[in-house]
């Protein structure tokens, strides 16, 4: 794979290619609506994927339903998030990135809102599920999106941004909960989940398409277009050449390919055990206060405030180390250490110390899937860079469903420490992943490590 990189990079430094224009431009104000939109549907993503969490307790009570039933319904959205991330990638790389953003957020915001009309535990499980086919395909088009309008120097900032409104998301939903959710139900969480879909139509007047995905389809005229809007002179643009990449493979069959099979390894094995232990804790951590440590509603629906701005200060520090010290120690940090504090917060009785606990580990754990999001983006090249997020993020999709329902035996049958033995191990693996087969990206022109 080094070598292909280096020959197709050292071939394109003497010609005028999309890569090189974006290369010399300076942050725009294009950039910044751009980077922007896509924080914010980040945030909305978060915000629909985490609510059902919050009003779990309140399912309970009123449904009678238990551990693992619960597990279920939490693990339903996540399947369909799986199904999602794989066919929104190709939809993607066909279509054109607008099309996928536009797609999976004007879905899944108004699937959300008829979740609020359901009665009973099996229509909130099919809508759930329907809903996460247009959540799972956010992140995915989200970050090819972003990751192609950026050069080098701010590649890795600007992707990082999106990863720090992640957070921002499950923010919003712990507030709503303690300020309504005691009041009004938990319907009114899904009520709200509408409001993103106002952002589709921003997103349609204002953002441009992908210049590099232009260029892979040949559609000149229009690459330059856009490139235009994001600083580029006309002699800039003048004698641009495209290199169209249509004829090549861009499905699931093409990442098993010599070129892109230890990277998909790589970024299929990361997400698929980081994720395990961080969708399973989260999506059970309100569940876990009330229900093992007897907090009412209102001091679980605190708690779980400070646990979201704990990982808001994690996806921060992220988004400051990430351009010093690399993409890989992002890994070592969140993940490494993250499993070090995940069997440390097992032993934690005092309700005082486990909200301290509880932050501690959200604030590591925030900054490894803050390089998921990040490294995964910058280790494929546009053709296939979408199907390649798609399938990788599917996997992780997987493991979030499947750890749930894992997590609710364990809280079935009261052996609560194996939620956080497993949370150690499985965030253990990942990094062993990056540390073995992860190249360092960080001040690499995409071109340059066979990306572009």
């Amino acid at each position: 794979m080094a070598q292909y990189a280096n020959k197709k990079y050292a071939d394109l430094q003497t010609r005028s290619t999309v890569d090189s224009v974006i290369e010399k431009l300076a942050v725009s104000n294009t950039h910044i609506f751009v980077v922007i939109a896509a924080a914010l549907g980040f945030m909305f993503d978060s915000f629909d994927t985490y609510i059902v969490s919050y009003a779990m307790p309140s399912i309970i009570e009123e449904w009678n339903i238990s551990p693992v039933v619960n597990g279920i319904l939490q693990s339903t959205g996540l399947w369909g998030m799986f199904l999602g991330a794989i066919l929104w990638g190709p939809i993607t790389d066909k279509f054109g990135r607008k099309v996928g953003f536009i797609g999976t957020l004007l879905g899944f915001s108004l699937l959300t809102g008829l979740t609020a009309l359901t009665n009973d535990v099996y229509t909130f499980g099919i809508l759930r599920f329907v809903t996460g086919l247009c959540l799972g395909g956010m992140i995915p088009v989200d970050t090819a999106l972003t990751s192609e309008y950026i050069s080098t120097k701010h590649r890795g900032r600007f992707t990082s941004v999106l990863t720090v409104l992640w957070p921002v998301g499950m923010l919003i939903a712990a507030v709503l909960s303690l300020q309504y959710v005691t009041v009004y139900g938990w319907r009114v969480l899904f009520i709200a989940g509408v409001i993103p879909a106002l952002l589709s139509f921003l997103i349609r007047w204002k953002v441009p398409e992908s210049p590099r995905w232009l260029s892979s389809r040949g559609r000149l005229d229009e690459t330059k277009e856009v490139l235009k809007k994001l600083g580029a002179a006309d002699q800039d643009v003048e004698n641009l050449e495209l290199q169209p990449l249509t004829k090549e493979k861009a499905g699931l069959r093409a990442l098993f390919e010599p070129q892109y099979l230890k990277r998909f390894i790589l970024t299929a094995g990361y997400y698929f055990f980081g994720y395990f232990g961080y969708y399973g804790f989260l999506l059970w951590l309100p569940t876990i206060l009330s229900s093992v440590y007897g907090l009412t509603m209102t001091k679980t629906f605190a708690y779980t405030l400070f646990v979201a701005i704990a990982a808001i200060l994690g996806r921060a520090t992220a988004f400051w180390t990430i351009e010093r010290f690399g993409r890989k120690q992002l890994f070592y940090v969140g993940f490494g250490l993250g499993g070090v504090a995940a069997l440390l917060f097992g032993l934690i009785q005092n309700p005082v110390l486990l909200v301290w606990g509880a932050c501690l580990l959200s604030f590591l754990y925030e900054q490894g899937v803050a390089g998921t999001v990040v490294y995964t983006s910058e280790l494929y090249p546009s053709h296939v860079r979408a199907t390649a997020t798609s399938w990788s993020t599917g996997a992780g999709r997987v493991s979030a469903a499947l750890s749930p329902v894992l997590f609710g035996y364990f809280m079935e049958i009261q052996f609560y420490y194996g939620i956080y033995l497993t949370m150690a191990v499985f965030f253990w693996v990942a990094v062993a992943l990056v540390f073995f087969l992860g190249p360092e990206t960080r001040g690499k022109r995409l071109e340059e490590i066979g990306a572009a």
